[in-house]
């Protein structure tokens, strides 16, 4: 079982090396490795935003071994996670993913949180569906799935218009 709290200011190297794992990178919609001065104002931006919860998760070790960032921006609420190389394997992804976003709901129980996934990344599909998200069909002509949890999860306006805004239409 994970704990979880949100992060503080000295975690910017924790983020910092999470984020520019290859296999994040890989699987990141923006693939290009992070500088580190462009993570500590990118950090620094987001700690400060009271519109950004960004979550640290730890074993029953109590060692780090994830993240996760929810983020309004633009009426849209965005997520992004991440398992810490060491990490995984350990069926954690699924339990991030369940646990910060029903804690933003629990905070923020108007909101819907949207994602998209790569089609491609079966294990995040997969961990989005185990996580209670509403995962819509892949568009034959797009690459990338948009993922829902929240007041407006089933909503099919809400969905056609996140469609649209994500560039999935």
């Amino acid at each position: 079982m994970l704990n979880f709290r949100d992060a503080v200011e000295s975690d910017c190297d924790l983020y910092y090396k999470w984020a520019n794992d290859a296999l994040v990178r890989k699987n990141s919609l923006n693939t290009d490795f992070i500088s580190l001065e462009d993570h500590i104002k990118w950090f620094k931006n987001k700690i400060q935003n009271p519109d950004v919860i960004m979550y640290v998760f730890s074993n029953e070790d109590g060692l780090p071994v994830g993240q996760v960032i929810i983020e309004l921006k633009n009426d849209w609420v965005s997520i992004g996670q991440s398992v810490a190389k060491e990490h995984r394997g350990k069926k954690y992804s699924s339990e991030l993913l369940t646990k910060s976003t029903n804690d933003y709901l629990a905070r923020f129980p108007e909101r819907t949180i949207v994602s998209v996934v790569k089609a491609t990344n079966i294990p995040s599909l997969k961990m989005s569906i185990n996580s209670g998200l509403n995962v819509l069909e892949k568009d034959s002509e797009n690459e990338s799935v948009l993922v829902l949890k929240g007041f407006q999860q089933s909503d099919e306006d809400f969905i056609k218009k996140a469609k649209k805004y994500y560039n999935l239409i």
